[in-house]
């Protein structure tokens, strides 16, 4: 059969695209949207905040947390190997600059970081007047280091490092001419044994160990370094080019859930103070700390690739439109949460109706915005990081 019917080289035949993934996709930019509207009533800081806190935002943050962002680029990662099926080297490199760069210089520079900026300036007192008189002061240093301008502009920085991973990573992910593999998917078979699952949460360990030490310097958001994200990207794209890694995944599904749920409550029992560890940097327990964390995030993407093939792989017209709406919902959501939460969280109501409200709320605009107006105008689109529209 041709590699249009099959994908691997394992005992078990794969369809040439793995719809379960696209699920994923959607359901983690779902999740991500109730996550960042979580973010509002958290104890911890962010671009603007309630006064009131909820525990229940907290544990809610704190389970996502850890495994959301590593999943986008697991996916992502995955992606890369579909996307290189029909691309050369440059076609790549030029896709990814109309559909990753340009969004970030153009939108994220000057569409979607003011108005986040203006906002925490606002609600922490560093600035008072109307957001066209903070535009001018927004040019004034970079953000971050006491200025303005968002140079990774906010949640933008995945799209960053995205663009950043899918380039510095194109030798590893290149197709041979000659045999028609990777490197990538050469090195993908010394993980066919079950038990080589284990190895990313030793190198992930490893990593926030090592370079804990260099704080903001080596992460920009999602509570991980830029060392951890390429090796979860790495690993989305070694797992999708052997079918017999995919089928490890599926068959240990239950397993992984299960031990990544005991690690979770392990986490839990640490972080609010039941079980003590002593944590300064460098000795044993913030190492253990350290693995507690690595262990669970990678069982539970593996749990959740596991259970997504066997229970996703569909294909329906949601689906197709859902996909496409991704990334332009990603660019969109932050700006628009931040905006109707500095609002609502002014309101002298419960946490709990403030919240569904928020979600409501903004799921609402982002939709609209996208339906009446990215989808539909190409000039829009292509801004976005969509591909033109059809003329019929």
């Amino acid at each position: 059969m041709s590699d249009n019917q099959l994908q691997g080289t394992g005992t078990t035949l794969k369809p040439a695209r793995l719809y379960y993934l696209d699920w994923l996709r959607v359901l983690a930019l779902l999740t991500i949207l109730f996550f960042h509207n979580a973010r509002l009533y958290n104890s911890e800081g962010w671009h603007v905040k309630s006064v009131d806190t909820s525990f229940g935002a907290d544990i809610f943050i704190s389970f996502c947390d850890i495994w959301l962002m590593p999943l986008f680029f697991v996916i992502s990662g995955a992606a890369v190997y579909y996307a290189l099926k029909s691309r050369t080297a440059g076609g790549f490199a030029k896709e990814r600059v109309l559909r990753i760069l340009i969004p970030i210089i153009i939108l994220g520079w000057f569409v979607i970081a003011p108005p986040q900026v203006y906002l925490e300036r606002l609600s922490q007192g560093d600035f008072s007047g109307s957001f066209f008189q903070f535009i001018p002061h927004y040019f004034d240093g970079i953000y971050g280091i006491g200025g303005n301008f968002a140079l990774v502009p906010m949640h933008m920085w995945f799209l960053w490092l995205l663009f950043i991973f899918s380039l510095i990573l194109l030798p590893l992910f290149l197709l041979n001419k000659k045999t028609g593999k990777s490197l990538g998917s050469r090195l993908a078979t010394m993980f066919e044994k079950p038990w080589t699952l284990i190895i990313p949460i030793i190198l992930i360990s490893a990593s926030e160990i090592l370079l804990d030490s260099l704080g903001a310097l080596m992460s920009w958001g999602g509570g991980w370094n830029h060392l951890s994200y390429l090796l979860f990207f790495v690993s989305g794209y070694l797992i999708i080019s052997n079918a017999r890694i995919q089928d490890n995944i599926n068959k240990y599904a239950v397993v992984t859930l299960v031990s990544a749920l005991v690690f979770q409550a392990l986490h839990y029992l640490l972080d609010y103070g039941v079980i003590q560890l002593g944590l300064p940097e460098g000795n044993a327990g913030f190492m253990l700390y350290q693995a507690i964390a690595s262990s669970r995030s990678w069982l539970f993407i593996m749990a959740i690739l596991g259970l997504g093939s066997r229970y996703l792989n569909c294909n329906n017209r949601f689906l197709g439109y859902a996909n496409e709406a991704v990334l332009p919902v990603y660019i969109l959501h932050q700006t628009i949460i931040l905006i109707v939460g500095f609002f609502v969280i002014q309101w002298s109501i419960g946490i709990p109706i403030k919240y569904l409200v928020n979600v409501i709320t903004s799921f609402a605009i982002i939709m609209a915005l996208y339906e009446l107006l990215v989808r539909r105008v190409n000039v829009l689109r292509f801004l976005f990081g969509m591909r033109p529209k059809k003329k019929t």
